[in-house]
């Protein structure tokens, strides 16, 4: 009987406390967004840089931040799955005086993010500032081959060339190597420190903002996009965010909730796409398997460092490679191929045409050396025997000539980048097998990268990525070991395969490819210097592919559809490409979108905005009451600025505070009920009966008041 009393007094209690107002409670939000309006993008790399867009200098730019994909543009692209040419921010160009002046001409309408055109200004600009500073990223394509640029008019720049390049517009093109800035935003700053931050850009987004905590970058559409406003691209999603991947248990989840809409195919794997399919419902999934333009396998060997430096000692460790176990164990799609020609290539249709020269290269070094791209740990051993790198003392290890042990350090990036690592374990262990002391280090992807620009590595397996895959021409693939690129082990060098500079330099190979970007490449003589250029390649062996990389770019389908699929592959779908905006571009909403209305009251004075439904809506009062979307009226409340409860009145305010106090002195006294209630059983229920009943009184009040309050303003409305 006592228990039922207390109950029912508390429970009158806990309904008088529901009228006071709560404080805020933010629950935890996935987003800072809305979901159904927004693409999330994943990305493998940890962010470190948060407030620049500096593409000429190291830390400039944040990989995975989304700049490079969806606010930065290109002149002009290659749709790689199609094969399409697709000019953008410029209509073409035209090459005159046997390759030494290019004359681009600009597109009309091509508008920066702040509104100025994009004109032949910028162009020109941007390449002045590279010549007047070469120790800036790219700075060598203006310094070794324009002699000058010209303005001819907004719309046509005119570049003088020093010397005859057939290619040079490639330089323009998607990932070509010039990014163009804005002058009207860089002229008389100091392009070594100036931030660009927010960044002024082209592309279809703008920043919204940067949440460092989150490991994630909001970036809002661009309503005034010059490519919408030509009727050349409109992309649905209001929002693109790009965040830093969870682990792979939450990854999964996210994904099958929709809250990953495209993650990175580097660290979804196979198998985690398999239990996707299996958790969501049919069609949800959506794939698209691509191949990837970039190998993997040995990105590069440090061939400045003993015994690196010794070439046998290089195709002593290709022997170590099982290409074909590395292929039927590969973790990142259903299948993919083994990769037996050493170069820095992918197996597209585009580079099928320099088959029968690699055949004849690997030939010949198999007459004159003996080498031959096969797995066969037995060659490998015989070959370190006759260099000399035996084990001396028999602790397992081998030893070089003058008794110090070999070993041997192989950076990786980490083992949530699957597709590299266990290359990286599998080669490990292999060198272990044929007595060399080998150890794995792997480091986030920035720190990768930094590692292998520094020369910090002895084995670097990675990606084997260089320009030529975007221009189909070996000469791209050549250039990158060029001697101008050398820098001792420790200092910064540029180049390199997929940014791991060998350290390599090779006079011969200079000379060959100096004369090839001159020359037409489908001459005599350019076909007869790629072969040359093949056959040094091959035989240095300074870099090893051991598979093709196969990727499986996953979507979610559940807010948005149109994704590039195996039998619609009309983009490549990878969603770390700056190609991605022809995707955001082309996808919809999976179903049509429905508002809801609400009305608010203003806590404050509110200014004129543009609703989510696109309408103006204000501006409005405090105390004012209004009806807008459902995501206004959150954002308004969240910001202080509404509320769906009414202002309550001045007397009301003074009365909940009073009844505030009252809570406090109930809590104690129910506490000292329950004290005395073993020696006052007798009083127990009337002080219950009596408690209750100055509640019911003090409720009844409050009624009373406010009823009194809406009578007198209803008279005064009279």
């Amino acid at each position: 009987m006592e228990k039922s009393k207390r109950s029912a007094v508390v429970g009158l209690v806990l309904a008088l406390l529901l009228l006071l107002p709560l404080s805020a409670q933010t629950t935890p939000e996935v987003l800072p967004v809305p979901l159904e309006e927004t693409v999330v993008v994943e990305t493998d790399t940890l962010p470190t840089v948060f407030d620049r867009a500096n593409p000429f200098i190291p830390m400039g730019t944040q990989w995975g931040s989304g700049w490079h994909q969806v606010a930065n543009e290109w002149d002009w692209y290659i749709n790689y799955a199609t094969g399409e040419i697709i000019p953008w921010r410029i209509t073409g160009w035209e090459y005159q005086d046997n390759y030494k002046v290019l004359i681009i001409r600009v597109r009309e309408g091509v508008e920066w993010n702040d509104g100025h055109p994009y004109t032949a200004r910028d162009i020109v600009f941007t390449l002045n500032l590279l010549k007047e500073n070469p120790d800036l990223f790219s700075a060598w394509i203006a310094v070794e081959w324009v002699e000058r640029a010209e303005i001819k008019d907004n719309l046509t720049a005119v570049i003088y060339l020093k010397k005859p390049n057939p290619r040079f517009h490639h330089f323009f093109r998607m990932w070509g190597g010039l990014t163009i800035v804005a002058e009207h935003v860089w002229k008389g700053k100091d392009p070594r420190t100036f931030a660009n931050w927010p960044p002024v850009e082209t592309g279809p987004y703008k920043l919204y903002k940067v949440y460092p905590d989150l490991r994630m970058f909001v970036w809002v559409k661009n309503e005034n996009y010059w490519a919408k406003k030509l009727g050349l691209l409109d992309p649905a999603p209001k929002y693109v965010v790009y965040r830093y991947a969870p682990p792979p248990d939450i990854d999964l989840a996210d994904f099958v909730k929709g809250v990953a809409t495209a993650p990175l195919p580097h660290i979804f794997s196979w198998d985690m796409i398999k239990a996707a399919k299996a958790l969501t419902e049919p069609g949800e999934v959506v794939l698209a398997p691509f191949l990837d333009p970039c190998p993997l396998g040995i990105s590069a060997f440090n061939v400045e460092k003993y015994p690196l430096n010794i070439t046998e000692f290089r195709w002593a460790i290709s022997y170590l490679l099982d290409r074909e176990k590395l292929a039927k164990t590969y973790p990142m799609a259903e299948k993919t191929e083994p990769c037996y020609i050493p170069w820095a290539l992918p197996a597209w249709e585009a580079f099928k045409k320099y088959k029968p020269m690699t055949e004849r290269a690997l030939k010949r070094i198999e007459e004159e050396f003996g080498f031959k791209v096969e797995y066969n740990p037995e060659k490998a051993a015989e070959i370190l025997d006759k260099l000399g790198f035996i084990d001396r003392n028999g602790d397992g290890i081998r030893e070089t000539p003058d008794g110090k042990p070999i070993r041997l350090e192989i950076v990786s990036r980490p083992p949530t980048v699957l597709q590299e690592y266990y290359i990286a374990v599998e080669l490990t262990e292999a060198l272990k097998k044929v007595g060399i002391d080998a150890t794995l280090k792997a480091v986030d992807p920035a720190m990768w990268h930094e590692l292998a620009a520094l020369g910090q590595f002895d084995i670097a397996v990675g990606s084997l990525c260089t320009p030529a895959w975007l221009t189909g021409d070996l000469v791209d693939m050549f250039n990158v070991v060029h001697s101008k690129f050398y820098a001792p082990t420790g200092e910064r060098a540029a180049g390199g395969i997929h940014g791991a500079n060998p350290r390599y330099r090779n006079p011969e190979l200079d000379a060959i490819i100096d004369e090839l970007w001159t020359l037409d490449p489908e001459s005599r003589r350019a076909q007869e210097l790629y072969e040359k250029g093949l056959y040094i390649w091959f035989k240095d062996l300074f870099a090893i592919p051991a598979v093709e990389k196969m990727f499986v770019q996953v979507f979610s389908a559940k807010y948005w559809t149109g994704w590039p699929t195996e039998t619609d592959m009309y983009m490549v779908p990878y969603q770390w490409w700056p190609s991605f905006i022809f995707v955001l571009g082309r996808i919809r909403p999976a179903r049509p979108r429905v508002i809801e209305y609400v009305s608010v009251w203003a806590n404050k004075d509110i200014p004129e905005f543009t609703g989510t439904d696109g309408k103006k809506y204000g501006p409005f009062k405090a105390g004012e009451y209004f009806r807008v979307p459902k995501e206004d009226a959150d954002r308004l409340i969240k910001e202080g600025l509404a509320s769906y409860k009414a202002p309550l009145p001045g007397e009301l305010v003074a009365l909940i505070e009073d009844v505030s106090k009252l809570r406090e002195q109930l809590t104690q006294a129910v506490s000292k009920m329950d004290e005395l209630s073993g020696k006052i059983d007798s009083l127990t229920g009337l002080v219950y009966a009596i408690l209750g009943l100055a509640l019911i009184t003090l409720l009844v009040s409050v009624v009373a008041l406010v009823r009194k309050r809406g009578e007198r303003k209803k008279e005064k409305e009279e």
